[in-house]
């Protein structure tokens, strides 16, 4: 609810995400769960854009007549768009359906994309006068604050 209402009044900047015991410490879990919210919340400020292309009135009637909406051209075109779809953590399953599933909690969840992340993550390597820079910086300062060297760089 706090980034819903902060996104409603404008701000774009919200300090939380991940963080638990008034924000003393972090959860990988709640974060990744936090991350989905994020996205609901700005998918929701963004609003409805009219689109030029929509259907006219004739068009749009056969479509609900003969049920084809939700696989209509026009639809498919923006479905990505308009509609935020969440992760693997939100789960929209009717009851019955997350029972025949397992009846996991959002923590289990959480905790599997958690781990999903970690064992697929791949770092972005920085190009090597990237990190050349980075190391002279970070060297000046250690220097700058009484420390002869930075540790070992890991190649």
């Amino acid at each position: 609810m706090g980034a819903t209402l902060a996104a409603l009044s404008g701000i774009n900047n919200i300090s939380g995400p991940g963080m638990i015991d008034f924000e003393s410490c972090i959860s990988l879990e709640k974060l990744v769960i936090d991350n989905d919210i994020c996205g609901m919340v700005l998918r929701m400020v963004k609003g409805i854009e009219p689109r030029d292309d929509f259907p006219c009135l004739p068009r749009f009637e056969e479509l609900l007549r003969d049920d084809h909406l939700l696989i209509s051209k026009h639809t498919r075109k923006y479905l990505k768009e308009e509609i935020y779809l969440p992760g693997p953590v939100i789960n929209r399953a009717n009851n019955a359906r997350w029972i025949e599933e397992g009846s996991s909690t959002m923590d289990d969840r959480a905790h599997r994309e958690v781990e999903r992340l970690l064992q697929s993550y791949q770092p972005s390597p920085l190009p090597g006068d990237t990190q050349d820079a980075l190391v002279d910086i970070m060297g000046a300062y250690a220097r700058l604050n009484g420390q002869d060297a930075l540790p070992e760089r890991a190649s």
